[in-house]
């Protein structure tokens, strides 16, 4: 399976070898790499959703705090990190199944409120730190 990331730069990469591009042309010139397309194609890199992840399991808030702030500072779209995180969530063959449902209750209990208009780097923490909770086995708020 094919996570949403990977998919996207194989699409890509393949968009660029045939047809050229248009739009990212006017934004990068006449030379456009796949990586240019994905940066705008708003796909988060691996690497940002990893490093949230990494924080998430390490129980440190201020960690996970500052790895939720530089997200949102870079403007990336919340949804789509929710999206890419589930991605990550779902594959780790070392989280349990009970673990993964906690994760993932959180993720469709904020993707409805980001829907709603709720504040993005206030539903995004509430991500980090219930991920947080799961992982380490830390009790869950009542």
């Amino acid at each position: 399976m094919l996570k949403a990331y990977d998919w996207m730069q194989a699409l890509l990469s393949d968009f660029v070898e045939e047809d050229g591009s248009q739009g990212a042309a006017r934004l990068y010139g006449s030379s456009i790499s796949s990586n240019d397309l994905i940066n705008v194609s708003g796909v988060i890199p691996q690497a940002i959703v990893q490093s949230l992840f990494a924080a998430c399991k390490s129980g440190n808030f201020d960690l996970a705090n500052k790895q939720v702030v530089d997200i949102v500072a870079e403007g990336y779209p919340i949804s789509q990190m929710i999206s890419q995180l589930f991605d990550v969530i779902v594959e780790d063959n070392d989280i349990s199944d009970e673990q993964k449902a906690r994760i993932c209750k959180k993720l469709g209990e904020v993707d409805k409120c980001l829907v709603d208009g709720a504040d993005e780097y206030l539903q995004m923490l509430d991500v980090a730190s219930s991920t947080m909770r799961a992982l380490c086995n830390m009790p869950q708020e009542t």
